[in-house]
């Protein structure tokens, strides 16, 4: 790997979905909900009907004095009665509204009676939860409004209705409820004094907040501040809950700028000491997010001096395998830096990311040899994983085709480590006959295989390793090779192979192989000289200049007519190194001996 590994933003694949920590509905709430509405029947209360109401005018007006004196609308009553006999029926088991229930909520809800604004709540809190069929906007409406109660209660249960709606039939729910102006509702509320409000309310922008627009919008208008001074609540659902909805923000990357810009990073790092792993969980992952800006990552480890590094290292040995996944993630991407590199391994992040690659879990392997992988490309790093046994446990990681993407990175990180005096310590180990195995496996996938073949290309220019290649499996992958440059569909497989090939024919090549894969080896310096990527043209030339001093090879290539195709290279291509090779290809091909001092 010449670069950094590319870091890809996988929504979904390595992050897995969070739980909302709300304020859950008691077991006996319909219990509650079903005293409280006959309390109101039963007690001395005035309901007086608020003006906000346009029920009929009748209604209104109609009013009856109970027992005390007190004096109770009959519309208000009427409500209260309905919604009563209906909770009570016990046959009811799917709650499907009609007119006559939507009718008392709205009466209940716009009631300047907090008792009944309360018992609203509650109901729909109660609905919410067992109401399988899309929600109306007769129920919507009054649902949201209850959201802008100063009532702490009615705040509590509505904002947990909103978030079990949301989450049944979720589509048509949540585009009713956002139609009806839920946002700038739920983002008043991340003011309140309540924790369970807080939470509750994190908790309905986290499940309505899922385009983009919406994520826009929370920025936008002001909502991020204080989701980010709940991050330090001293209530942890409350923190859980303000950290994924920190995390659904950073998802959009139009968002970042001004995430960072409002002091986000230092707030997110001194929340990695959360002893709750979800709140770990989550603002790790806005971490990874944010790092994938060069100038991001620069900030983030220069608060309090390398303390992410460090946390995220301690982070990678947690008990929870999604924290652990996720530091590795979060600090692959933060290794994507030189700097950062030399300062993982400084403070021990290669014996602790060695230990976590014993993990049982395939998405925390991925996380960790990509980190190693990124590791590997600083030259300080090399000699402690070269010398470390860590090379044994990437080599039999090299073995697992159920994990593709590590098999990846474990090609890539020896690819990385093999140069100069590495290259003999890494020939010795069983990495090498892993990787030809690799090659041989009909079992290894295309991209991986592309990898696994610029890792073999570079230990071919060990004349040990050429030696091994020709030889393994009595020449069969010398035969593979010559098959994958030819016929491959991949191009970096192709280019690769080619490459393999080109080092091979430094050396001496058994009769019984050479004449096994003569076709195929003419067949693909063919279509690399005819090729319009100069790099492609110059490893067919460089590869056949070593092939025409063999007698055999001499005669199969003046067979094929190849100087017709070499007489065109000149012509399509510039370049001094091209123009010399060609005319030493031309040399061999127009003298009856070898021995034209090409060599």
């Amino acid at each position: 790997m010449d670069g950094a590994e590319s870091m890809k933003e996988k929504k979904g694949k390595s992050m897995k979905p969070f739980e909302k920590k709300t304020e859950e509905s008691k077991p006996d709430i319909l219990d509650e909900l079903l005293a409280l509405l006959k309390r109101l029947l039963n007690c001395f209360l005035r309901c007086v009907m608020c003006g906000c109401y346009h029920g009929d005018e009748s209604d209104r007006m109609t009013v009856e004095h109970d027992n005390s004196g007190e004096i109770l609308l009959d519309s208000e009553k009427q409500a209260v009665k309905s919604l009563l006999l209906y909770l009570e029926n016990v046959e009811t088991k799917n709650f499907v509204l009609k007119g006559d229930q939507i009718r008392a909520l709205n009466v209940l809800t716009y009631s300047d009676n907090v008792e009944l604004q309360r018992s609203a709540a509650l109901c729909f809190s109660e609905i919410s939860q067992k109401m399988k069929c899309p929600m109306t906007h007769g129920m919507a409406r009054p649902l949201i409004d209850l959201l802008k109660s100063r009532d702490t209660q009615v705040q509590k249960a509505a904002t947990l209705a909103v978030c079990s709606f949301a989450l049944s039939r979720p589509d048509k729910n949540k585009d009713l409820m956002l139609r009806c102006d839920a946002f700038p509702a739920l983002l008043k509320l991340l003011n309140s004094e309540s924790v369970e409000v807080q939470s509750n309310t994190c908790a309905c922008i986290i499940t309505l907040a899922t385009k983009d627009q919406l994520k826009t919008f929370i920025v936008t208008e002001n909502g991020f501040n204080p989701l980010l001074n709940l991050l330090m609540s001293h209530d942890l659902r409350v923190q859980c809950n303000a950290a994924g909805a920190i995390l659904n923000l950073t998802h959009l990357e139009s968002n970042r700028n001004a995430i960072v810009n409002r002091g986000a990073i230092p707030v997110l790092v001194e929340a990695l000491h959360s002893p709750d792993g979800d709140v770990q969980y989550h603002c790790l992952a806005s971490l990874c997010n944010i790092a994938l800006n060069k100038k991001y990552r620069t900030m983030m480890t220069a608060v309090g001096h390398h303390d992410v590094l460090k946390r995220l290292i301690r982070l990678i040995s947690s008990e929870s395998e999604k924290v652990k996944c996720q530091a590795c993630i979060a600090l692959r991407n933060l290794a994507a830096d030189d700097d950062n590199q030399c300062f993982i391994a400084q403070y021990g992040g290669v014996p602790t990311l060695h230990q976590a690659l014993k993990s049982n879990n395939p998405e925390t392997k991925i996380a960790v040899m990509g980190c190693i992988r990124n590791l590997s490309l600083h030259k300080m790093n090399e000699s402690i994983l070269v010398q470390s046994d860590i090379l044994s446990d990437i080599g039999a990681l090299l073995c697992d085709h159920r994990n593709p993407e590590a098999q990846k990175h474990a090609a890539g990180t020896i690819r990385n480590l093999a140069i100069g005096e590495n290259l003999k310590v890494i020939a010795e180990t069983q990495c090498v006959k892993k990787l030809a195995a690799l090659v041989l496996s009909r079992e290894t996938k295309m991209d991986v295989l592309a990898e696994v073949t610029a890792a073999l290309a570079v230990l071919a220019d060990q004349d040990e390793v050429k030696y091994w290649l020709v030889q393994i499996s009595d020449g069969q992958l010398f035969i593979k090779l010559v098959t994958l440059a030819s016929l491959s569909s991949h191009t970096e497989v192709r280019y690769n192979s080619a490459g393999i090939l080109g080092q091979i024919s430094l050396i001496v090549i058994p009769t019984r192989v050479k004449l096994e894969s003569l076709q195929g080896i003419v067949l693909y310096i063919d279509t690399f000289l005819k090729s319009s990527d100069p790099s492609f043209v110059h490893i067919a030339l460089w590869t056949l200049v070593q092939h025409l001093k063999d007698e055999v090879f001499l005669k199969a290539f003046r067979d094929h007519s190849i100087e017709s195709v070499i007489s065109h290279i000149v012509e399509s291509h510039d370049g001094y190194a091209i123009g010399e090779l060609v005319q030493c290809v031309m040399k061999y091909l127009q003298v009856e001996e070898s021995d034209s001092g090409c060599d």
